[in-house]
């Protein structure tokens, strides 16, 4: 996909411009093929039941995302780091903690399996292993089958909050924050660790490529990585990030080390200070979403997350905003994605270029 010296270029730009927050002539800049937003695009057959079981993932029913951005990008001069992950269509820790995998047509989604706050006092995890091996038999296919210029990254893997809402069901989730707050912690903290062991997983088999390794928001990192998400608690009180949910991000950083960012939706980010306060977060990830605030209504927030961190900034709306934020923000610690609806080929790469830098 990438010439060797173009992909070492980009190695470069986001070990001095994005890790290092060195100043360069512009900070990386990746182009996101938009159909990889919705992985369940790369199947490349009908799928006729109601319930994705493990025994019908196989190579033949989906694509990677390799091949797939190989077919449907058009920019090639970006600093996008090319990847691949086990099927990102497929919930992996909600399949692995017991919720069915339903199947409708453009969309796989994890059903509830809990159906009373009680019955996660003596819930077993992993409740459903088999789903464990078929991601593990995933990431080994795709180590040994990865070209040169591919990096091998985890898959989605969601926060605590946002899995016990798939197994309680977003509206009884909410509910158990006011009923028992007590039994959510506890079960946070039991799906944690097995968020932690299936990182350890993945990284025993993933080896570092050009010195470091990369992920599925499209960046190069000088260690393992991962950027993990609470997008439930959008629609929480700070409080509650803080009080139950901030410790078991802070496991994660401290056990997997210093390159451990954290995906934010310009929908609900209320809690983003108690998360820049994570001891060692490498940053954050922040996408803009339609219904959110207008891009330049951000800057305050892009700026003071510059100036203490780091920021991957996902452009999925609001590109029109983009030329005056860039005038406002710092660029050391910065990488910018823009969807590919906005930059569709080379020549309009190298005028948005052109016009900002």
């Amino acid at each position: 996909m990438y010439s060797q010296s173009q992909i070492t270029e980009t190695v470069e730009r986001f070990r001095q411009s994005f890790w290092r927050k060195t100043h360069m002539d512009h900070p990386p800049v990746g182009v996101v093929c938009d159909g990889t937003l919705l992985p369940v695009n790369y199947m490349r057959s009908g799928f006729s039941g109601s319930e994705l079981f493990p025994g019908d993932i196989h190579k033949n029913l989906f694509s990677t995302d390799y091949d797939y951005t190989s077919v449907h990008r058009g920019v090639f001069t970006d600093n996008w780091v090319p990847f691949n992950s086990a099927w990102r269509a497929v919930p992996w820790i909600e399949a692995i903690c017991g919720c069915p995998v339903r199947y409708a047509s453009g969309s796989l989604a994890p059903g509830h399996c809990v159906d009373s706050i009680d019955d996660l006092r003596e819930y077993i995890l992993p409740a459903n292993k088999t789903w464990l091996k078929i991601l593990e038999r995933q990431t080994k296919e795709l180590v040994a089958s990865a070209p040169a210029d591919c990096w091998i990254s985890p898959s989605i893997l969601r926060g605590p909050s946002d899995i016990l809402a798939a197994m309680r069901g977003m509206t009884d989730f909410y509910m158990d924050l006011y009923d028992n707050i007590q039994v959510i912690d506890e079960m946070a903290g039991r799906i944690n660790k097995l968020f932690i062991n299936i990182l350890d997983r993945h990284f025993s088999v993933v080896r570092p490529n050009l010195g470091g390794y990369g992920h599925i928001y499209g960046y190069w990192a000088p260690g393992k990585t991962i950027t993990i998400q609470e997008d439930a608690l959008g629609m929480c009180s700070p409080d509650v990030y803080r009080d139950v949910f901030m410790k078991y991000n802070a496991d994660i950083v401290n056990h997997l080390g210093l390159y451990v960012l954290f995906h934010l939706h310009s929908t609900g980010y209320g809690h983003y200070r108690d998360v820049l306060e994570i001891p060692g977060l490498a940053g954050l990830e922040m996408t803009i979403e339609e219904n959110g605030p207008p891009l330049h209504e951000m800057v305050p927030f892009l700026r003071e997350t510059l100036e203490r961190s780091r920021l991957i900034l996902f452009v999925h709306h609001y590109f029109e905003d983009v030329p005056h934020v860039l005038k406002q923000i710092p660029h050391e610690g910065l990488f910018l994605i823009i969807s590919d609806k906005f930059i569709k080929s080379e020549n309009e790469f190298r005028a948005f270029k052109e016009k900002n830098w």
